[in-house]
């Protein structure tokens, strides 16, 4: 019997460690879900201002073409 319940022990031991490995796993996956989300944001952020100009500069020059872009040229 004591041979049982030290195979028991061992057994409980090993599920504990792999336990502290899934949870140490787990807050990593976390840490690079939080980072992954800050980029994602700042992209965002890039992408909307990169429209905002192109619609800006596509107001300010017009359609793209030979004939705006010439006009454009001498207001410069």
């Amino acid at each position: 019997m004591p041979n049982a319940l030290e195979a028991t022990q061992k057994e409980f031991e090993r599920w504990r460690l792999r336990e502290r490995r899934l949870m140490t796993a787990l807050d990593q996956v976390d840490e690079e879900r939080r980072r992954l989300d800050g980029e994602l944001v700042r992209v965002e952020q890039q992408v909307a201002y990169y429209d905002h100009l192109t619609r800006d500069m596509k107001k300010e020059l017009g359609r793209p073409g030979l004939g705006n872009l010439l006009s454009s040229l001498r207001k410069s």
